[in-house]
C-alpha cells in the first residue's frame, strides 16, 4: 500500500458539475487545488452526470463565457426560446418570450452527462490542479491553520493538506458530516420521473411548466428535436406510471400535459428520485465552505439548483482569484474570507429557496377555491407590467450583486 502525501491551498471533495466547475475555476486563476473524486470520471460514472438535463439560466451561460468554457458548450446546448407556464384543470396561462425580455435566449437546455464530460475534457490542462479519481474521503480534521484529509484511492492511502476544503460531494456530503453541520430536512412526498422523448410537433425552443394536483411536470427542449422532462408524482403513482409500458406511459403522461406537442413518441430511459429539500445551517465552517446540494438542495421546480451553485461558484472564486493575487502567500481559508463568501450569498440561497419551496406549496392545494386565485393570478400575471419581466431576471439568475463571472467577465484581467 503506497502512501503519498499532498499539499495544497484547496481541496475540493466531489467531482460532480459543481466540484469540477469550481476546480476548473481556481485552476483558471492558478491556485493550488486537489479534486477528490469517489467515481471514475473516465466513464462518467459520478451520480450529477446521469441522463437528466439541466437547464442553464441565462446568467449560468455568462458564467461559463466568463471562464472560457462556453464557446465547448454552445455546439451542444438547445436555447430556450420561451416558457409556457400553465395549471392543469384551470383557466390562465402565461408566457415568458425571450424576445420580450430582450435576450437572445432564457436559458439553455443541456444533459448533465454531456456538460461532465466537457468540464473534466479540460481539467488535465493546469498544473495547479491535482485530480484523484478514484478516491474517496475517509477523515477530515483540522489542526492549527490547516485541514487534513485522509483519502483512499485504488493504490492505497495518503494525505491532503489544504487550508480551505470545499464540500461539493451532494447532500449526503461526508465534508458537512464530518466538520459537524447540522442540516432541516422537508419531504414533499414527492418523486421525480426523469426521462427524455421525442414529440411529433417540433418544440421550436419552447418550454413547458405545467402544474398538477401531483406536482409539476417540465417539459424542456433538447438537441435534434427531443425533449427532456421531469415528471412529479407521489410515490405510489410514480411506481405505478414507470412501471408502465411506453405506449401505456405515453397516453398516461398525454392526458396529463395535453397536446399542445401532439403524441409522445420515443420515449428513453426512465428514473426516479424521491424529492426533498435539504438545508445546511450555515455556508461556511472553519477553513470549510459549503457549496451545491451539500449547501442546499432543491426541488426541481423553475430548474434553480444548479443555476444558484454556479452562483455561489463564481462567489467564492472570485474571493479566492482576488485574495490570491493580491498576495500569494495568503491565507485563503481565513475566517475573514469566509464571512465574505456567506454574507454575498446568503440571500440569494435564500430568495432561491423561499421561491422554490413557494411555488411547490402554493400549486400543491386542491381547494377550488384556491385553484380559481391561482388560474386568476396566471392571467394577471400575463397581463401586469413588470410582473414577467421580474420573474423572467430571477430564473435567468440576474438578480442581486453579480459577480464577474456573472457578468460574462473572466476571474482576472
Amino acid at each position: 500500500m503506497s502512501s503519498i502525501n499532498l499539499k495544497c491551498d484547496v481541496l475540493i471533495v466531489g467531482g460532480g458539475l459543481v466540484g469540477s466547475t469550481l476546480a476548473y475555476a481556481l485552476a483558471q486563476a492558478k491556485i493550488s487545488t486537489v479534486l477528490l473524486e469517489a467515481h471514475d470520471p473516465d466513464f462518467l460514472e459520478q451520480p450529477s452526470f446521469d441522463d437528466r438535463v439541466t437547464a442553464l439560466a441565462n446568467g449560468s451561460q455568462r458564467i461559463f463565457q466568463g471562464l472560457g468554457l462556453w464557446d465547448a458548450l454552445k455546439e451542444v446546448v438547445e436555447p430556450i426560446k420561451s416558457i409556457h407556464i400553465s395549471e392543469r384543470g384551470c383557466f390562465g396561462t402565461s408566457k415568458i418570450i425571450a424576445e420580450e425580455e430582450g435576450v437572445s435566449a432564457l436559458g439553455y437546455t443541456i444533459e448533465n452527462r454531456v456538460l461532465g464530460d466537457k468540464v473534466w475534457s479540460q481539467l488535465s490542462e493546469f498544473n495547479s490542479l491535482t485530480c484523484l479519481a478514484p478516491a474517496k474521503l475517509d477523515c477530515l480534521s483540522i489542526v492549527n491553520d490547516a485541514v487534513t484529509a485522509g483519502v483512499k484511492t485504488k493504490s492505497g492511502r495518503c494525505k491532503v493538506q489544504a487550508k480551505l476544503v470545499v464540500a461539493a460531494d451532494g447532500v449526503r456530503s461526508k465534508v458537512r458530516e464530518e466538520m459537524g453541520i447540522s442540516v432541516q430536512e422537508y419531504t414533499y412526498e414527492q418523486h421525480a420521473i426523469i426521462f427524455n422523448c421525442q414529440t411529433e410537433i417540433m418544440h421550436h425552443g419552447q418550454a413547458f411548466e405545467r402544474f398538477t394536483s401531483n406536482g409539476p411536470l417540465a417539459f424542456l427542449p433538447l438537441r435534434r428535436d427531443r425533449m427532456g422532462v421531469v415528471w412529479t408524482l407521489d410515490p405510489k403513482q410514480a411506481e405505478k406510471v414507470i412501471s408502465l409500458d411506453n405506449k401505456q406511459f405515453a397516453l398516461e403522461l398525454k392526458s396529463v400535459f395535453g397536446s399542445r406537442l401532439g403524441r409522445i413518441n420515443r420515449i428513453g430511459s426512465r428514473a426516479t428520485y424521491p424529492l426533498k429539500r435539504v438545508r445546511s445551517d450555515v455556508l461556511t465552517a472553519r477553513r470549510s465552505v459549503l457549496l451545491g446540494n451539500a449547501a442546499l438542495s432543491l426541488h426541481p421546480v423553475a430548474g434553480q439548483g444548479f443555476n444558484l451553485a454556479l452562483r455561489d461558484i463564481a462567489a467564492i472564486a472570485e474571493l479566492l482569484a482576488d485574495t490570491n493575487h493580491a498576495d500569494s502567500k495568503a491565507d485563503l481559508g481565513n475566517d475573514e474570507l469566509l464571512a465574505c463568501y456567506q454574507a454575498s450569498r446568503l440571500a440569494d440561497q435564500r430568495r432561491v429557496s423561499q421561491f422554490t419551496h413557494g411555488l411547490v406549496r402554493l400549486f400543491g392545494y386542491n381547494s377550488g377555491l384556491l385553484a380559481m386565485t391561482r388560474g386568476l393570478g396566471l392571467m394577471t400575471f400575463d397581463l401586469l407590467p413588470g410582473a414577467k419581466a421580474t420573474l423572467a431576471r430571477q430564473t435567468m439568475g440576474l438578480n442581486g450583486r453579480l459577480s464577474r463571472l456573472s457578468r460574462g467577465l473572466p476571474l482576472s484581467s
